[in-house]
């Protein structure tokens, strides 16, 4: 199970998660967050899970941001990605309000997980690499 899970989060990291990025004035830094983004709760909640219960990071350190749009709800949708995510209100970004979209009060917004380690950052791109190798995808 846990390496089922393990797979899984790794996965998602992979697909929906950010790169690490050139910091702008400083062109030989880069920033390293642990950022996955997606409307699917299901898909946010995997991945934090895995990193509170297998990388030991602390709920206090996961923050979040939220996207929404105009028309939709944004304390109920609030409400509902803290209830989901297991992260407080208090750690979440000011929710990004766009324009009109296609499906107001239909969906539940976007959400980004973010933690600021570069420590967990580096340990869940080796965990993937040593992953992609076990199965001959050598990076």
């Amino acid at each position: 199970m846990i390496q089922k899970r393990k797979i899984i989060a790794l996965i998602i990291w992979w697909c929906e998660g950010t790169k690490a990025r050139q910091h702008k004035r400083y062109k030989n830094t880069y920033y390293r967050p642990v950022e996955v983004i997606n409307s699917d709760p299901k898909i946010i909640k995997i991945f934090a899970d895995f990193l509170r219960q297998e990388m030991g990071v602390l709920n206090n350190k996961l923050h979040g941001q939220i996207q929404i749009h105009k028309g939709d709800d944004k304390d109920a949708i609030e409400r509902f990605w803290e209830l989901e995510t297991g992260i407080p209100r208090s750690q979440l970004n000011k929710t990004i309000i766009r324009e009109y979209g296609n499906k107001p009060n239909k969906n539940k917004g976007t959400f980004k997980l973010r933690l600021y380690d570069k420590i967990i950052f580096d340990k869940l791109k080796q965990l993937l690499l040593k992953e992609l190798k076990s199965i001959n995808i050598g990076a």
